[in-house]
């Protein structure tokens, strides 16, 4: 579904990525741990497009990013990573719903406008997927009547809207007060089961331990270990891995 080959990223001296190699299989959830600041957003970022990179590729389900000018960028370049935006959603930390819009509006926008989908089946589609979120009764509220773990389920609905072949989450929790991070996991983790391949960026420890497949730790911009949650969280075989866990898991 997705592979990254020698990706290089820069932000001016700094060399974040120094060659990262990586692959994700059609319907495996793959959550990426380790510090902040250690390239876990970047990474996500980089595979939708959102994030320029200075060599490698990146391929989603057959579609090739590749490194490109970022001040006159291509027009087939701009075609490309759109088409790569329209296979994989991205649920980002901040909700970034239109705050002018009701839930209803933000949920349906994109479908219409980018998807040409019709506007009664947009509908149907966006009240459909309130309902898995338990948010029926908020087709009318605005975001700003919303609480922070609703705008983030709102948020959800928005990107699987668009029926993507991949959702990224990037720490959708970290800016969620304590007692609403639950209720936004537990629609994640209905999502997963359901076969949507998924790469998620996250410090809950116990969320990553129960949903991935695969448990992927970054540190300093490198890929440091990589494999099942039983192996990562019992027995890591780096002094990274365990120094990091060590201190996202004490007590």
């Amino acid at each position: 579904m997705i592979r990254v080959r020698d990706l290089h990223k820069h932000y001016g001296a700094q060399h974040l990525f120094r060659g990262i190699n990586f692959e994700i299989t059609k319907g495996e959830v793959v959550v990426f741990i380790g510090p902040s600041g250690s390239g876990k957003s970047t990474f996500l970022r980089c595979i939708n497009g959102l994030e320029y990179f200075q060599q490698g590729e990146i391929m989603v389900d057959g579609i090739q990013l590749h490194s490109i000018d970022r001040v006159r960028p291509k027009k087939q370049d701009l075609e490309t990573m759109r088409r790569v935006r329209l296979k994989v959603g991205m649920v980002f930390q901040q909700f970034n719903l239109f705050p002018h819009m009701t839930v209803l509006e933000n949920i349906t926008e994109a479908p219409v406008r980018v998807l040409g989908m019709a506007k009664e089946k947009a509908k149907e589609t966006a009240v459909s997927l309130l309902g898995r979120i338990n948010l029926e009764h908020k087709v009318e509220s605005y975001p700003d009547q919303l609480s922070g773990g609703e705008r983030q389920r709102v948020a959800i609905a928005r990107a699987l809207a668009m029926k993507p072949e991949a959702m990224l989450f990037d720490e959708p929790t970290s800016s969620l007060d304590p007692e609403v991070v639950g209720e936004v996991l537990s629609v994640i983790k209905d999502l997963v089961t359901g076969g949507m391949t998924t790469l998620i960026a996250t410090h809950e420890m116990d969320f990553a331990r129960e949903v991935a497949d695969r448990v992927v730790v970054f540190d300093k911009g490198d890929i440091v270990e990589t494999g099942p949650p039983e192996e990562i969280f019992s027995s890591p075989k780096t002094e990274r891995t365990r120094s990091f866990l060590s201190r996202v898991l004490k007590g």
